[in-house]
């Protein structure tokens, strides 16, 4: 199967259309001076073609956040605790009238991640996998916004 993604602002679904406002996004940026973790907003859209074989099977994608060394990126969650950054979606297309076989089909999906708790400036990547294999690498670089400094004196 083949996936595309992309990083935004916003991302939706709706009837398998795919919307994205912002798309394209690399960088996302916070205010200088604020202390971490920094709370950034983030999209993903992704479109999952799906060949005729593998129609009418539960599909699973996942999507975690890795740092620059390579590791999971810790954030705390509501209940105080701290886990990775662990993203599932499932899906399963089947084979509606008028297509043929061999025919492939297009499965749109998205996710929003709202105030996400970044601990540190840096390189990130979302990692995706589907089924277990991994299919997309997505960097997004997290850092001060440029401009003047604020200063407080």
């Amino acid at each position: 199967m083949l996936v595309d993604a992309i990083l935004c602002n916003h991302a939706e679904a709706v009837n398998n259309l795919l919307y994205v406002a912002g798309g394209g996004i690399n960088v996302s940026n916070f205010q200088p001076g604020a202390p971490p973790p920094y709370a950034i907003s983030v999209g993903l859209g992704l479109l999952v073609t799906v060949p005729w074989l593998e129609t009418n099977k539960q599909h699973q994608v996942q999507i975690k956040l890795i740092g620059e060394d390579g590791q999971d990126v810790v954030l705390p969650t509501r209940t105080g605790a701290v886990e990775p950054l662990n993203l599932a979606m499932a899906f399963n297309v089947g084979r509606p009238a008028g297509i043929r076989p061999g025919d492939e089909q297009v499965v749109t999906l998205a996710a929003n991640l709202v105030s996400l708790p970044i601990p540190a400036a840096g390189k990130y990547e979302f990692v995706i996998q589907l089924d277990g294999e991994l299919v997309r690498r997505l960097p997004l670089r997290v850092q001060p916004a440029p401009g003047a400094q604020m200063t407080f004196g």
